[in-house]
């Protein structure tokens, strides 16, 4: 690779301001050989006698089918439980595979998440996941300049070719490597680049430009007629609506739609850099220009027009203008009526687009197909440059040291790759991100409103940017393909609180359940809800990073509890459900509970039965034998407090201090648990103690 000279300049462009600033110069690829070829491919040479000429050797990846699945069933399933599993969750059986408890299916297309949760939910299935088509050799990491794409994957690594001082921080980016094991982005979903205009016969862009159906084949792409009859002739990979042609490239004059397009869609095939979505199509439609005609708003109308006529439905506007919205209403109007979704850049000048007056265009329109992207730098933080707005720029996206395609131009005469930052940098790699989720989700690609809100609540948490942007997040497209909530586990620990106080009617228990299980983006919080004698279900905790939550058990009542997960991608899963509980109280009274040694007995309106049992004697024993799960042992406490010995099932547990400088009732002094419901006996035996010999109790609660 050759070396890269550093360079900075800024470019205006026209009545548009291309929102970019350039810090790196294009790079030359070296060919296998060390020599460095014309457009960055490696050289080819006669073949040696029974040598055969060097091709490739990896695939051109085309993305996963979501809709085909792998079904892992529990070991000794039988054959006519994974029939019903899967005739349960609508996807068809299409075959076993041998020596394992594995079986593909295929679920209708748009159902995938509903069946992947349905086998999920049944107790036979252990796993699903998508059967993900491989390729050979199409590692991401194995680009060359990989090493560079800290917004894709950020380890910490120095960036500019390794200067000094220029490492970030681990995971500060949108998670570009993960996204990429799962898709690559469909050659179908189209990517509208609204900008100066797109050099396709740049290495790592020349199989991603979109070809007009109407304007190839048979020798249609150059004949000079309009053969679709949309008014453009030989419009094949787009328009340049600044100079009224079909070259959307222009040697010398543009840069920048190269470089955005490079972040959204460079190939992923060895040579250079990849984008975010490297399968994915870019249509270029050129309307800024150094010329005072190019760079108006009527020529970015009539472009949003031409992709609106073709389906298109994202767009990438890293550009901007300042006015006022009322100044800007035939762009606008445009935008609102595109049916696209529309990544803008959020400005360059540090400024808060909330404030009243002019502001950043288009990217504060007050429109919900708008989604206006901040630049964050390789730390996280808001770059120095970007604008920002609590309640007009939605997200974040790197956008400093950006490396990217770049044309050649009268200093490189090579394509090459090159630096650049600026919100014209973080908004493709949202147009990326977006591109990915349309390709594996088409319904969302269909609905930019719904696009726009996944990429929203998908986006990874970033407190330098929170209050700076809507959501305080940084896009992230492996979250935002992750649309299949968590399996959770039904709730089995249910356990008594030591140290609470049982009322006269309930007492405060522990409910708890295991870990649940995600498939992409891991376990972000649990919900539990409590149904109480088949009634409707409340709330218990709407989220929480624990495993566990507090409900008051009223006595004689029957409860279910149901817990469910959300991922990191915010993704809810399914209610799972535990069996019924209903909690029992054993005044003091009971014949189930039997005492030895001596013990009065004494009147207090403080207990739960309105008695206590009481002994001063060492040795005196009170003991239980109960069928349950857990238990509780209610007493009260106070000056006069002794200390007893605890044992379970004959064993030594602890030693009880019932003193406190204070008098309390009720309370559950000792408890204990067990996974499932068995036989068990409690015996507390009286230690005799100076000065406060007394020991009380009040009654044993169970949990049968």
């Amino acid at each position: 690779m050759s070396r890269i000279r550093l360079v900075r300049r800024s470019i205006a462009l026209g009545v548009a301001i291309a929102l970019a600033v350039v810090v790196g110069a294009p790079v030359q690829a070296a060919n296998p050989d060390g020599g460095v070829s014309g457009a960055g491919r490696p050289t080819a040479g006669r073949p040696t006698a029974g040598l055969r000429p060097s091709a490739r050797a990896w695939d051109e990846p085309t993305g996963d089918d979501p809709n085909r699945l792998i079904v892992t069933f529990r070991p000794g399933t039988s054959a006519r439980s994974r029939q019903t599993a899967i005739s349960l969750a609508g996807v068809a059986d299409m075959a076993a595979l041998r020596a394992t408890s594995d079986v593909t299916v295929r679920a209708a297309a748009g159902r995938s998440a509903s069946a992947i949760a349905t086998l999920r939910a049944d107790p036979n299935v252990l796993g699903v996941s998508v059967d993900h088509r491989n390729y050979r050799d199409a590692n991401p990491t194995t680009e060359p300049l990989w090493h560079e794409l800290w917004g894709l994957d950020n380890t910490g690594q120095t960036i500019y070719q390794g200067r000094p001082g220029s490492g970030g921080t681990p995971d500060a980016d949108i998670d570009g490597r993960q996204a990429l094991g799962i898709t690559t982005g469909d050659p179908s979903v189209v990517v509208a680049v609204i900008d100066d205009g797109v050099d396709f016969s740049h290495p790592d862009l020349a199989a991603r430009a979109w070809t007009n159906p109407g304007e190839s084949g048979n020798g249609k792409e150059t004949n000079g007629i309009d053969d679709d009859g949309n008014g453009y002739i030989d419009d094949v990979h787009g328009w340049d609506f600044c100079h009224n042609d079909n070259t959307v490239h222009d040697f010398g004059s543009d840069f920048h739609g190269t470089h955005v397009s490079g972040t959204i869609a460079a190939s992923l095939d060895g040579v250079g850099v990849v984008g975010v979505a490297p399968g994915v199509s870019i249509m270029a439609l050129k309307f800024i220009g150094p010329e005072s005609t190019c760079s108006l708003d009527s020529q970015a109308i009539a472009a949003i027009a031409y992709a609106r006529s073709f389906g298109v439905r994202i767009a990438n506007a890293s550009w901007g203008s300042t006015d006022t919205q009322a100044n800007a209403q035939p762009l606008y109007d445009a935008i609102k009526t595109s049916g696209m979704l529309f990544v803008a850049a959020a400005g360059n000048v540090g400024a808060d687009n909330d404030l009243a007056g002019p502001v950043a265009i288009p990217a504060s329109f007050d429109l919900p197909n708008i989604l206006s992207v901040a630049a964050v730098d390789n730390t996280g933080g808001l770059a120095s440059f970007s604008n920002f707005g609590a309640t007009t720029v939605d997200i974040a996206a790197p956008g400093v040291g950006i490396l990217s395609a770049l044309p050649a131009d009268a200093t490189y005469p090579n394509p090459g790759w090159g630096w650049l930052e600026g919100t014209s940098m973080a908004a493709p790699h949202v147009t990326g991100s977006a591109a990915l989720v349309a390709s594996m989700w088409p319904s969302l690609g269909a609905d930019p409103i719904a696009l726009k809100a996944r990429l929203l609540a998908s986006g990874k948490p970033d407190d330098v940017t929170t209050g700076l942007t809507v959501t305080g997040r940084i896009v992230d497209p492996f979250r935002a393909l992750d649309v299949v909530g968590p399996v959770a586990a039904a709730p089995s620990g249910f356990a008594f609180v030591p140290g609470s106080i049982m009322s006269s009617t309930s007492i405060v228990t522990r409910i708890g359940w295991p870990n649940a299980t995600d498939d992409h983006t891991g376990v972000a919080a649990y919900g539990l809800e409590v149904q109480a004698n088949g009634g409707s279900w409340t709330r218990v905790i709407r989220a929480t990073t624990a495993r566990s939550g507090l409900w008051p058990l009223a006595f004689g009542t029957d409860y279910a509890f149901r817990v469910r997960a959300r991922d990191a991608a915010a993704n809810w899963g399914s209610w799972a459900t535990s069996a019924a509980v209903m909690p029992a109280r054993y005044q003091e009274s009971s014949s189930l509970i039997k005492y030895h040694g001596s013990w009065g007995r004494v009147r207090t309106i403080s207990a739960s039965g309105g008695r206590t049992r009481f002994a001063t004697h060492r040795n005196a024993s009170v003991s239980l034998q109960f069928s349950g799960r857990a238990v509780g042992v209610i007493a009260p406490v106070g000056p006069t407090g002794g200390s007893v010995r605890l044992y379970v099932d004959g064993v030594y547990v602890s030693t009880i201090n019932l003193y406190r400088s204070r008098v309390a009732p009720r309370i559950v002094v000792a408890a204990r648990a067990w996974s499932v419901s068995g036989v068990h006996t409690v015996t507390l035996v009286v230690i005799g103690t100076a000065r406060h010999p007394r020991v009380e109790i009040d009654a044993f609660a169970v949990l049968p």
